[in-house]
């Protein structure tokens, strides 16, 4: 089966940037990955697809014999005049040698090669450098994970452990095997964010260096605070007394407890906002707020003397509160 234009497989335009490229990546390596998909041979094929054509797309040099010669320019498949290539396309129709055999191959001169078109082409086609050299040390490729984290970890940092699976050749076969791995959890950091792992990516060959860990982070949600950006938000019920009249709280905070001051006249649902007492910015190092919303709660028990107070307070209303709401559709 011929395979996948590099391009389709990471479903990007032919002129993406390396930043859209490394984008898309990342993002199908996240969705694909064998970790997240046990025991999906489907999946586990498009990930290593979606591998094969991030490492030619990535490279300057690997991307333009690609875009030029297309599957046989990186150094796949038969070199020059082998079935089903086309130097003019990278595809089906040059007919098995340079010359214009059977098949509807174009003739060998109708190439038009370049300045230092065939040291390229012969130096990616056989992996090597100009000359028929060996090649030096190639870096290994970066792999992804993902990780849950508390929310306390994630707004204040801290750290967590991952389990990260590689497979190794060992005595011609496949060994899957786990390395536990210590991830610094940043101080701030929001669901989606991403920590890279200098080092711990797949080994290099002939002494490269390894590639990197890049650990997508999911945070477990709180069951009192809401982060929206780097603002936390709570919800803090006050009596109606306090509400009237007026009155200091105490409200939670992620960096503890604060005393606030509720204004007279305080309605319910009311925001109001501590000054940096959010979520820090892991890149900018700036510090949200914290927005509490007051919830005025009503007594639950129903005395006479509840009722009369009840009657006071309401005759205190100088226009009808329900006056501003729509009669229908």
């Amino acid at each position: 089966m011929a395979k996948r234009d590099y391009y389709e497989v990471l479903g990007v335009a032919r002129g993406a940037s390396e930043a859209d490229i490394k984008k898309a990546y990342r993002r199908l390596a996240r969705k694909l990955h064998p970790d997240v998909n046990p025991g999906d041979k489907a999946a586990q094929k498009r990930f290593q697809e979606v591998q094969e054509a991030y490492e030619v797309l990535k490279d300057e040099e690997k991307r333009r014999a690609y875009d030029r010669f297309g599957h046989a320019g990186p150094g796949a498949g038969a070199g020059f005049g082998g079935p089903g290539f086309d130097p003019r396309t990278g595809g089906a129709g040059f007919g098995g040698g340079f010359g214009g055999g059977p098949g509807g191959g174009a003739p060998f001169e109708s190439f038009h090669f370049e300045s230092g078109d065939l040291g390229d082409i012969f130096g990616n086609l056989f992996g090597g450098r100009r000359g028929g050299r060996a090649a030096g040390p190639q870096p290994g490729g970066d792999k992804q994970a993902e990780i849950e984290v508390p929310f306390r970890d994630a707004v204040l940092g801290g750290t967590q452990t991952l389990m990260l699976r590689r497979e190794t050749v060992r005595g011609g076969g496949i060994v899957a095997e786990s390395e536990r791995i210590r991830v610094r959890i940043p101080e701030g950091t929001e669901d989606g964010g991403v920590i890279r792992i200098p080092g711990k990516g797949d080994p290099g060959a002939s002494g490269g260096a390894a590639g990197d860990l890049y650990v997508t982070v999911r945070v477990s949600p709180h069951p009192y605070f809401e982060r929206h950006g780097n603002d936390i938000h709570g919800i803090v019920p006050i009596t109606v007394k306090e509400a009237y009249a007026g009155a200091e709280i105490d409200v939670p905070t992620i960096h503890g407890t604060m005393r606030a001051k509720v204004p007279p006249s305080t309605q319910s649902r009311q925001k109001f906002r501590l000054r940096g007492r959010g979520a820090k910015d892991p890149r900018t190092g700036q510090v949200g707020d914290h927005i509490y919303t007051v919830r005025v709660m009503v007594p639950k028990t129903v005395t006479p003397a509840g009722s009369d107070a009840a009657t006071l307070l309401d005759s205190l209303y100088d226009a009808d509160v329900r006056a501003d709401l729509p009669k229908g559709l």
